[in-house]
């Protein structure tokens, strides 16, 4: 049933997929491999096709999606399992040819486990968009972030202290239809292919 009433309020409240910019970067990012941390429904594969010389790694938590996606995208190149960002075995990845996704995945995680992913994954590419508390940010913003499920919606200054040696973004008011914002924070991506990936427009 929550997984039902996901994609509808997903549908519901986005103006334009976090995904969406996501697929943009992997069109100007040389990779073989896709890592995509709390996949969901595996939105990304809506804007980017994988060819069959790449292969894409989805992880996430609920059954109902891994069980749909291991259906929809029932090919060689795709593989889908039920972990958890601590569980999954980034030394059988090449980090030259790998880029990892964490779309909206941060704002779930304590401090501690990101630290412990971060040190695992020193060399990879890696692209985050996540939910930023910013100053003089109006009511409807905070009244959102209050609703969230995430636990760990943090201030610019604590993502800058845990996610060392990123650069990063502040979009405002970019993907939702209220006010609200989002930082993207990448490593070992070059800010011109960022920067194009954002000019680029696809909404839903």
């Amino acid at each position: 049933m929550y997984s039902y009433l996901y994609s509808f309020i997903q549908k519901l409240i986005l103006k334009k997929s976090l995904n969406s910019d996501a697929a943009n970067l992997l069109r100007f990012t040389k990779f073989q491999n896709i890592i995509d941390i709390g996949c969901g429904e595996s939105d990304v594969h809506n804007y980017f096709k994988l060819d069959k010389t790449r292969k894409y790694f989805g992880y996430e938590l609920n059954n109902y999606f891994i069980k749909k996606l291991r259906k929809k995208y029932n090919k060689k190149n795709f593989f889908f399992a039920k972990k958890k960002i601590d569980q999954i075995n980034f030394k059988k990845f090449d980090p030259k040819k790998t880029i990892i996704l964490l779309i909206g995945i941060f704002h779930h995680i304590d401090d501690r486990t990101i630290k412990l992913f971060l040190t695992k994954t020193k060399k990879f590419k890696i692209i985050s968009i996540d939910a930023v508390i910013l100053p003089r940010q109006n009511f409807i913003t905070r009244l959102l972030f209050f609703l969230d499920k995430g636990n760990f919606i943090r201030r610019l200054p604590d993502y800058k202290k845990i996610i060392t040696g990123f650069e990063y973004k502040v979009l405002r008011n970019r993907y939702l239809r209220f006010p609200y914002d989002h930082l993207m924070c990448f490593k070992n991506i070059k800010k011109k292919d960022v920067d194009k990936a954002l000019r680029v427009i696809n909404y839903r």
